[in-house]
């Protein structure tokens, strides 16, 4: 019996509940991954994305279980775009950062609790896809971004900006308008935030006019509401542009103030 066959045997009213996909991948020998694409193929919907169903077609929700991103940064923004984008079923996710968690993250950093302080990020990530959505792949690189190592990156549709330097900022802005991909980038700062979509343009060199040169930058203050506010709008684009979806925010920026709960464009 083929897989499809025994797709439409197993679902129930076009759905396919949670453990009859895993039953259904170990079955088979195949991933979970596979499965589920096989189901949205045939307007099956796997259960993990039923609540999905009336904002995505089966169609995106596939195109979404078949897209690659990169995540530069894994830390206060990056924690929280991941958790979002596992939850959505964002196939595959590069994820790129070099650091340890340390007791100073745990205010916002989503991916740090306490079991997990000294270790690396990137790995946080990996063992938070498998507990809440397994057909997701992680790739991680625990190691700073640099054009000229990271090779990895380019296979990405869309590459999302979790950074927390200007000229790191900056470096990524380049090599996405060089490589032809789209940069989604946040940025916070206690209260603030902003937003932008870079596309066209290299939009991060109209945002900072004057980055510093030649010193440290300063760590920000942040907090975790702010965190959240921005990398959710940051993954909102981010699905736009993987289902070709119209924003306003292509090739502009946004700022945020949660304090008076203004949006302003720029």
């Amino acid at each position: 019996m083929s897989l499809v066959s025994k797709l439409r045997k197993r679902s129930r009213d076009n759905i396919l509940f949670f453990a009859d996909a895993l039953a259904l991948a170990e079955e088979c020998g195949v991933n979970l991954a596979l499965v589920e694409q096989a189901a949205l193929e045939n307007d099956i919907w796997p259960e993990t994305y039923l609540r999905h169903r009336g904002v995505f077609t089966s169609i995106e929700q596939h195109r979404l279980l078949g897209s690659t991103v990169a995540l530069i940064g894994c830390g206060g923004l990056g924690g929280q775009i991941f958790e979002e984008l596992v939850r959505l079923g964002v196939g595959r996710i590069i994820v790129l950062d070099p650091d340890r968690f340390a007791a100073h993250n745990l205010n916002r950093q989503l991916l740090c609790t306490a079991p997990e302080l000294g270790l690396l990020k990137v790995e946080a990530a990996v063992r938070r896809a498998k507990a809440v959505n397994p057909a997701v792949t992680v790739i991680p690189l625990a190691r700073k971004f640099s054009q000229n190592i990271n090779g990895e990156v380019r296979q990405a549709q869309v590459i999302l900006d979790a950074l927390d330097s200007v000229t790191d900022r900056l470096e990524l802005a380049d090599f996405c308008h060089t490589a032809g991909i789209p940069l989604v980038h946040g940025a916070v700062n206690g209260w603030y935030g902003q937003i932008g979509v870079q596309k066209e343009t290299l939009l991060l060199k109209k945002i900072y006019l004057h980055p510093p040169e030649n010193i440290k930058e300063k760590p920000l203050a942040v907090i975790c509401c702010t965190v959240a506010a921005v990398a959710s709008l940051q993954v909102a684009e981010t699905v736009k542009l993987l289902l070709r979806l119209d924003s306003e925010l292509t090739d502009r920026w946004k700022s945020i103030d949660l304090r008076s709960c203004e949006i302003e464009q720029l």
